[in-house]
């Protein structure tokens, strides 16, 4: 049997005296699609940003592909994280954009790689990012993630901004990440998580 890509047990994380998540326990197996529901402020973003080891929580484990979190090495590379709002150097183009995560990355620079990732999600590679719609950026930090072929394809509220057409591409995309790890995403709308999501998971703000 696979190992599980993520295991949450009773995890605990504050921010100053406030309490964000409490006692949490999670677990996400190979080739799952895990929506994290709730409404704004249940902790959603900070789960995803401790699965992520950007930050650490105060009591708790978690593992990560069999490994405690703070064990992991070369296993950080197999995580991708979008993050919402996602950040890039407005003044390059996307194309540009991606290579310059590649060289970051310490991974040879290939244009078509690029190219196709950008194809994938529906975008042009010439246009400088500043020109960008918010739904545009939000295309291209999927595509920026997915170049780095993620095993774990972390999610904070990838739909928002998108239209029709942005969120069809978007659902392809996850299921094609799924198929190669597992996928856990952020959202408050239920109806995005039917469509995409092998399983779903209600966070509720505790006091």
């Amino acid at each position: 049997m696979s190992e599980s890509v993520v295991e949450i047990e009773n995890v605990w994380k504050r921010f100053g005296r406030q309490w964000v998540l409490r006692d949490v326990s999670l677990v996400v197996e190979p080739g799952e699609i895990v929506a994290l529901l709730g409404p704004n402020g249940v902790g959603k973003t900070t789960l995803l940003r401790v699965i992520a080891t950007l930050i650490r929580p105060q009591r708790g484990q978690v593992r990560l592909f069999g490994k405690p979190a703070k064990r992991i090495e070369q296993e950080r590379g197999w995580i991708g994280l979008v993050a919402n709002p996602p950040a890039f150097y407005r003044h390059l183009s996307g194309e540009e954009n991606l290579e310059q995560a590649l060289a970051l990355a310490g991974r040879p620079i290939r244009r078509e790689q690029a190219l196709a990732a950008m194809a994938d999600v529906g975008l042009p590679p010439s246009r400088p990012v500043m020109a960008y719609s918010s739904g545009m950026r939000k295309r291209l930090a999927l595509a920026r993630t997915l170049l780095m072929q993620p095993r774990l394809l972390l999610l904070d509220e990838p739909e928002t901004a998108l239209d029709e057409t942005g969120r069809e591409r978007l659902v392809e995309v996850i299921h094609t990440a799924a198929r190669g790890g597992a996928v856990l995403l952020a959202t408050h709308d239920r109806s995005f998580a039917d469509a995409v999501a092998t399983r779903q998971v209600a966070m509720e703000a505790r006091g």
